[in-house]
């Protein structure tokens, strides 16, 4: 599907004319075409979710103002390790192909 045809079967946002985010998310994700709750609730799992932790947030204060943003995404990332559960996994002795 090209992006135009995806724009006009995603659901939108109430008076809205272009398809939401989280409804292109669920696309890529699953091949299928999500229905208005199948993204409400993902929204709302993404919302549960979007807490940044403290360290994540100095990280990103402590990058020079003129660092690329794909360079503080990637930092950024890398910096979230730190709450890993696959980090506190691999050191409870869970093997990756346990995952």
């Amino acid at each position: 599907r090209s992006l135009f045809e995806c724009n006009k079967v995603l659901p939108k946002a109430p008076g809205g004319e272009c398809a939401l985010p989280e409804a292109a998310f669920w696309l890529l994700l699953t091949g299928e075409v999500p229905t208005d709750s199948e993204v409400q609730q993902l929204t709302q799992e993404l919302h549960a979710r979007s807490a940044v932790p403290q360290n994540v947030l100095a990280t990103l204060a402590s990058l020079p103002k003129e660092t690329h943003p794909m360079t503080q995404l990637s930092v950024c990332m890398l910096a979230l390790q730190k709450d890993s559960k696959f980090t506190a996994g691999y050191q409870g002795g869970m093997k990756k192909n346990e995952y």
